[in-house]
């Protein structure tokens, strides 16, 4: 077995961890992170809709009325301000799970320390044993509050844009692919 195929079944099985004891909060933060990543995506859509619609009308105008600009612009900051508050609220659940679901792996880990024969304890340094628990709990959380958020985040954003951009100018994408690769 190769060493990818044995992380992503380690991602595996901590996220099936993670979801069995905290279902709902996974749900409520992936559909927080869609809405956030869509909302920036957007945000940046509302530039050219501003600027051919609005701004360039405005400025050819003689007796300009500001008021559609005003409300564009309302509409784009509450589309932002909703980005935020939904990168605000999924980063805040994902405290929440991370240090949940630490409590309960130090537990687990805990019970199964229990259950080890003494002779284990004698014949491993107990610096080396506890170093271990730490250092791989730290390091699921760290992989739990960033890694995994950023990660699925990272994957909407790209597919958002590259959605966004099919929607602005279907050559111009493929343009961007050909020069990508």
């Amino acid at each position: 077995m190769n060493k990818r195929h044995m992380n992503f079944k380690v991602l595996g099985r901590l996220l099936g961890y993670v979801i069995r004891h905290y279902k709902f909060s996974c749900l409520i933060t992936l559909v927080l992170i869609i809405l956030s990543s869509v909302a920036n995506v957007s945000v940046s859509l509302f530039v050219r809709v501003l600027i051919d619609d609005y701004i360039t009308p405005l400025s050819q105008s003689a007796v300009p009325d500001y008021a559609p600009l005003l409300k564009i612009l309302m509409t784009m900051m509450c589309i932002f301000l909703m980005g935020v508050f939904s990168t605000f609220l999924y980063n805040r659940i994902l405290v929440n799970v991370g240090q949940g679901t630490l409590r309960q792996v130090r537990d687990d880990l805990f019970e199964h320390m229990e259950q080890l024969p003494i002779s284990y304890f004698d014949t491993h340094p107990h610096g080396d044993i506890m170093s271990v628990y730490t250092n791989d709990t730290d390091t699921l959380r760290q992989m739990l509050s960033m890694s995994v958020p950023q990660m699925f985040s990272s994957i909407v954003t790209i597919v958002a844009v590259v959605c966004a951009m099919l929607y602005t100018s279907v050559y111009l994408t493929i343009l961007v692919a050909i020069v990508v690769f």
